[in-house]
């Protein structure tokens, strides 16, 4: 099948698509007129590829996985094992964010204090954000 065939089966961008394949994670023959044809197992290794991406794997880690997937040895227990790590790295950035959040709110609270502290009223409007926050820096 080709490339948008390939894209319309598994609801991976044509782009995404040749990507992995310029990665190394999928394969392709060529045709005799240079089209990209791939095999009807590569559907179930984009899906996989897909769903892995979906949950926060690296395609490092993605690709480490793929030679066990395809030949059949990557258990459930060891895809367990891995999404269960993942979740203890999503909770460490969860703590960390939750921590430099406490700490903005704190500063607001001291920046507020010397406000007042100094006699100075709120402005009427919203100021320009000081340092520019990085959305806006974009």
């Amino acid at each position: 099948m080709r490339v948008s065939e390939l894209a319309q089966r598994t609801g991976v961008s044509a782009h995404r698509l040749r990507r992995y394949e310029d990665q190394g994670l999928i394969h392709a023959e060529r045709s005799g007129s240079g089209y990209r044809e791939f095999s009807e197992r590569t559907v179930r290794e984009v899906v996989f590829i897909s769903m892995s991406r979906d949950l926060g794997f690296s395609l490092q880690q993605i690709a480490d996985a793929l030679p066990r997937y395809r030949s059949g040895t990557l258990t459930v227990d060891e895809m367990v094992h891995s999404m269960r790590e993942r979740i203890a790295e999503v909770d460490a950035v969860i703590t960390e964010h939750r921590a430099l959040r406490k700490k903005l709110v704190s500063h607001i609270g001291w920046v507020e204090k010397r406000r007042r502290e100094a006699g100075q009223r709120k402005p009427s409007t919203t100021p320009a954000p000081w340092p520019r926050s990085r959305k806006a820096a974009r």
